[in-house]
Parts: structure tokens; sequence; C-alpha cells
């Protein structure tokens, strides 16, 4: 399915659009742990595991594929490299002040990524570092929905939208593997200044 919703691409020197995304320990976002934080920026990757504060819940669990087991985080029971929340978030910052203006982008983000990467840095005492390297967040679920509004698309999640628009399957629920997905969605959908304006949020 090819994309003709767009006049055009926002101006990447107006910001740097970055895709990120979080694997939890649950969904409820006042309470659940990071276990995976990942973004990309075109070839540039980051990508962290964390082990989380909490237990990990059930069906999160079937959905990712992450246990824990005696203080290892395991991905379909092969254990992964971990590092403190406070690292992982560090580095992230780190990250995203090596890059012009980043916009953060993921989907679902208003309702999902957003608060639960707020609490994270406001419990450890980091959100005001991490808002001073950011230029905001984009929310592609609304955006979707707003480009869409007039086709056939009735479901918009990011699982339904790569089968649609790029014609293929992934390894959804990896952080690293949604984030190059989504950037490649987003790159077919091209979509112009008024409608990203639109869906553009801060803290």
């Amino acid at each position: 399915m090819q994309s003709s919703l767009s006049s055009g691409a926002v101006s990447m020197t107006e910001f740097t659009l970055v895709f990120f995304d979080l694997e939890t320990t649950g969904l409820d976002v006042a309470v659940c742990d990071i276990v995976q934080l990942s973004a990309i920026c075109g070839q540039r990757t980051f990508n962290a595991h964390v082990l989380p504060r909490c237990s990990m819940m059930a069906e999160a669990s079937r959905v990712t594929g992450f246990t824990v087991l005696d203080q290892t985080l395991l991905l379909r029971g092969r254990p992964v490299d971990t590092v403190s929340l406070r690292q992982a978030l560090t580095s992230f910052i780190a990250f995203l002040r090596s890059l012009n203006r980043p916009l953060l982008a993921a989907h679902n983000a208003k309702r999902f990524d957003c608060p639960v990467l707020a609490r994270a840095l406001r419990e450890l005492s980091l959100r005001e570092e991490f808002q001073q390297a950011i230029a905001g967040f984009l929310d592609t679920y609304l955006l979707s929905k707003d480009l869409l509004a007039y086709t056939a698309v009735r479901q918009y999640s990011q699982q339904h939208l790569v089968s649609i628009f790029l014609n293929k399957k992934y390894e959804a629920h990896n952080a690293l593997e949604d984030v190059r997905a989504l950037q490649e969605l987003y790159q077919v959908w091209a979509p112009g200044p008024s409608v990203v304006r639109r869906h553009r949020f801060t803290l």
C-alpha cells in the first residue's frame, strides 16, 4: 500500500526525529517498571535492558518474552545484560544530546510511554536534565488516526499498520524492533508539518 498522504515531510532543520519505545513489567503506568528502552534515529540506535524493581506481570511476560529469575532478566529464557535504571536514563539523555533538537516519537506515547518515562525520570531527579535535551514528543498513534481518517483503515496498532503499509511482519514487543519498524512506517507516511504540529506535546 503506497502512501499519498503528505504534501512534504517536516523540515529536519527544525528538529531531529527520534523514535523510541519501552517494554515494561505491565500496563499500569502508575507502577510498572521499564525493562527495555530503545531508540533509533536514522542508522543510530540506542538499546538498554533494565532489571525491574517489581515483578513481571504474567501477561507482560507472555507478550514481551521477558521474565526475571534469581535477579537476572531473561528474554525467552536467555539472560540479557542489564544496567541500572539510572544508567539507562543517563545514557539515553547523552544519546539525545548528541542530536539536534530531538523530537521523541512513540506509538501511544501520550497514554503510555511518556507517563512511564516521566515517572522514572522524576523518581531519579532527571526530569529537568531530560527536558533540556529534547524538543518535545510526538504520538504516532494519534497521528496515524488523523492521517488515515478518510481511509478504510480502522485499526491503529503498530503491528497492523506495519502489515498494511510495509507488507511485512516483525518482532513486535521487542523495543528495538518496534522502533525500527516505526521509523520505516513514518518514512512511508511522510506526514506534513501541520499534522505533526497537531500531535506534538511536552511532558
